[in-house]
């Protein structure tokens, strides 16, 4: 019997579960309702964070994060895109954000210093 509770908390509820507590982030929509960054990252060492709602204004909701292309302005190898979950307790202390900006149907990039 004591097997078959291994898995439970002092509720009865199985622990297992907390660390699929979302369905896929596969939208910037999803990955804004979850307040994530945009994480580019180049093998040349090059790094870029955007904020997803940020990038949901310039390029739509319902588009793959994981697709979005990203330029290095040092090489032009391909990109790896990651997503991070921002928690309030654990907040950056000097990250850079790259905020996109669709000005006169062209993409212009800005940085500013992020505050959560």
């Amino acid at each position: 019997m004591k097997d078959s509770i291994a898995g439970l908390d002092d509720q009865g509820k199985c622990s297992f579960s907390v660390l699929m507590a979302h369905e896929p982030i596969d939208t910037l929509g999803k990955a804004t309702r979850h307040n994530m960054l945009v994480k580019a990252e180049c093998s040349c060492g090059n790094v870029r964070y955007c904020r997803s709602a940020d990038l949901m204004m310039v390029y739509g909701g319902g588009v793959d994060p994981l697709n979005l292309k990203f330029d290095c302005n040092r090489c032009k190898p391909t990109v790896k895109i990651t997503l991070l979950e921002v928690h309030p307790e654990h907040l950056p202390k000097r990250l850079m954000i790259h905020k996109p900006m669709k000005i006169d149907a062209k993409i212009h990039w800005t940085t500013e210093r992020f505050r959560g």
